[in-house]
């Protein structure tokens, strides 16, 4: 049976019998996986649990089936280790929120170079940014993400149409089709992130930032079918408040 050698980010995992987990994984080489380990929760292995944390980069090799079919794996170790990821609980929750997003968005079943290095890249710089940036940092993180997946917002702003529309993808004037419209601060402050311009902190409020982070998800919604609700955000926003 073919083994496939790979890096992946752990997205997800779910129990499985008494001493075993599934583990559903973005890796660089096939996509998304889904993973049996078998006794990483056994009380001899106290380090394999820890390993398959949400948001960790792994160096593993399983045997390889189809691409619907769960693999079994053959060995594991860590590719990066985290300073704040997985033990700041702001950090955390931030890296959790945007994973949410990612599961929900994401549907790759074959390689993705681009997108794999995007999410890796990603949380390291997550990992390494001062705390007064997290806001930002996954502001940006979402209109960057939606470059990859082929629905990135045009920065076509100008005073006479200041609102960005959620379903055509581009800025309007403010009284067309106002049910799809953000208003027009937090279209001002995404058309500072689409700019590309990181080397001061955002414009805006926090609660303009907020109601952003709400339409971008909308935005997600609007050209992502079956996207969900995030069930994480209200408790980052708990949690950063």
């Amino acid at each position: 049976m073919l083994i496939t050698e790979t890096e992946a980010i752990v997205l997800r995992t779910l129990k499985y019998g008494e001493t075993s987990i599934i583990a559903e994984v973005f890796t660089q080489q096939d996509g998304i996986r889904s993973i049996i380990v078998n006794g990483v929760r056994s009380t001899r292995n106290k380090s394999g649990s820890s390993a398959f944390q949400v948001m960790n980069v792994l160096s593993l090799s399983y045997y390889n089936k189809e691409a619907d079919a769960l693999c079994r794996t053959k060995e594991y170790q860590y590719a990066v280790h985290y300073k704040r990821l997985g033990l700041d609980v702001i950090y955390t929750s931030v890296g959790i929120f945007l994973i949410e997003c990612v599961r929900n968005a994401v549907q790759e079943r074959e390689e993705n170079q681009a997108l794999y290095q995007f999410l890796k890249d990603r949380f390291l710089a997550l990992d390494a940014i001062d705390q007064h940036g997290l806001t930002d940092f996954y502001l940006y993180f979402l209109v960057d993400l939606t470059t990859l997946l082929g629905f990135g917002p045009l920065p076509n702003y100008e005073m006479k149409k200041p609102c960005f529309h959620l379903l055509h993808g581009r800025y309007t004037e403010s009284h067309h089709d106002p049910a799809h419209l953000v208003g027009e601060r937090p279209s001002h402050i995404l058309f500072h992130i689409l700019e590309g311009k990181r080397t001061a902190s955002l414009p805006g409020s926090k609660q303009d930032k907020e109601q952003l982070t709400d339409d971008l998800l909308r935005y997600y919604g609007c050209h992502l079918e079956g996207f969900r609700p995030i069930r994480s955000l209200e408790v980052l926003r708990t949690i950063m408040r």
